[in-house]
């Protein structure tokens, strides 16, 4: 399925591989054998209408850096046993005003449009818009709407949206040190409603993300080869509690993960390099279940394999 959208000054031509995955146990979600493999990385995981959406970057066949790194894909599934790969949906160097390499993405939906936050020259922030959640996406907003390094997205309950991420090689924020960061958002999803605040006062490598159960709210991040975990009653506390290791040492690639509900049921979204012939720069999308004793705290993710 092809799609055509005029954006400016330019048409974008975006393929849609189309095919789904079955049969198989759960890591990879992709598999090298199949018809239109791409490496997925970077995996921010979201539930739409009944059905999981994972936003993730691409690895290119042959990378060995991640200069390489230049658009991004989508995969979904149902039930978390047959996923469809949407292949590549967004090119964002089509836009006249993106350049330099692109690092993990996120999105978000809002009052009827689905938005996908995407850096490029690696922590300048742009987005698109769509009104479905795979696209074809809109370009609305051209130019970047903030600096941050690996952007995610969050709607709160209220409606109320943040965006996180961390401070490395920022200097705008005139806040030393490699921190959780967050803002709040306005209603047009590209403002930002106020100053960037600091959320930890341990630092942290990349790859934050954020989700909330049961009324708390969780942050996470790599620090060096692990994921570590913050606990906080507000989205933008000073400071969250750190509790400890979330999950350990991604194989083969630094990690970046996100959390999600699904049918009742917690999964852990990550990427490694030890599978599909890759390496630490052609790394495959996997999940995990989330346990959580009592108190909230989260028993440490032990990763899994396809046996089969």
């Amino acid at each position: 399925m092809i799609y055509k959208i005029r954006m400016s000054k330019i048409n974008v031509v975006l393929v849609l591989l189309m095919f789904s995955s079955t049969g198989k146990a759960q890591n990879p979600i992709l598999h090298k054998e199949d018809t239109g493999f791409i490496y997925a990385a970077d995996p921010a995981a979201e539930v739409y209408n009944d059905t999981v959406y994972v936003y993730c970057s691409r690895d290119v066949e042959g990378a060995t850096s991640y200069k390489t790194m230049q658009d991004y894909a989508i995969l979904s599934s149902p039930d978390m046993k047959t996923w469809t790969n949407h292949g590549v949906v967004l090119k964002p160097r089509g836009f006249d005003w993106s350049y330099g390499q692109m690092n993990a993405p996120d999105a978000a939906f809002k009052d009827g449009w689905y938005y996908y936050y995407f850096p490029f020259f690696r922590w300048k922030i742009g987005v698109v818009r769509s009104k479905t959640p795979i696209g074809p996406w809109e370009e609305f907003h051209k130019q970047e709407i903030t600096e941050i390094f690996d952007p995610t997205v969050f709607v709160d309950d209220d409606g109320q949206v943040y965006m996180y991420g961390n401070d490395l090689k920022q200097v705008d924020l005139d806040i030393p040190g490699k921190h959780i960061m967050g803002v709040k958002l306005k209603d047009n999803m590209v403002e930002l409603d106020g100053s960037w605040i600091r959320l930890t006062e341990e630092t942290v490598s990349e790859a934050v993300h954020v989700f909330k159960r049961n009324g708390i709210y969780y942050f996470h991040a790599r620090v060096g080869p692990v994921t570590k975990y913050w606990m906080a009653d507000t989205p933008l506390p000073q400071f969250a509690n750190y509790e400890g290791v979330l999950a350990p040492n991604s194989p083969d690639s630094p990690n970046h993960a996100s959390v999600i509900e699904f049918n009742g049921e917690w999964y852990f979204f990550y990427h490694r390099g030890d599978v599909n012939d890759g390496s630490q720069h052609r790394r495959s999308a996997c999940f995990e279940k989330i346990s959580f004793r009592e108190d909230g705290t989260i028993e440490p993710i032990v990763y899994t394999l396809d046996k089969n």
